[in-house]
């Protein structure tokens, strides 16, 4: 499940993960995002990943097609996670996608995840 954390800013598209991802999950946040992107050119993401259950085959494949479709479209990207494996992960996207910063925070660092994409 994705719950929407609300930003008092407008270029943030913030996301909690509990839980399995579902298509309507990926629907619900590509909707908001599409209504971000009337406002502002690129969007910088916050997402808190607690219990990541995984996620179903085909929200992948909207998830995929909606990030290869917007791709270059957002700045940055902070997760917050204590998953030694997501962190790994995030360090692996961050060089391999040069167009999106994506840094990597613990629980106890939330503050600063959350000052850090608000920049």
């Amino acid at each position: 499940m994705i719950e929407i954390i609300d930003f008092d800013n407008e270029k943030i598209l913030g996301v909690a993960i509990k839980g399995r991802i579902s298509t309507e999950d990926i629907e619900k946040t590509a909707k908001l995002a599409k209504e971000k992107f009337k406002n502002s050119e690129k969007l910088s993401v916050y997402v808190e990943m607690e219990n990541f259950e995984g996620i179903s085959l085909e929200a992948f494949f909207k998830d995929l097609k909606f990030g290869v479709k917007n791709f270059g479209k957002f700045d940055k990207k902070a997760v917050v996670t204590d998953k030694t494996w997501v962190k790994r992960l995030g360090e692996f996207s961050d060089k391999l996608f040069g167009s999106i910063e994506i840094k990597c925070f613990s629980f106890e660092d939330i503050d600063e995840a959350k000052s850090w994409v608000s920049e």
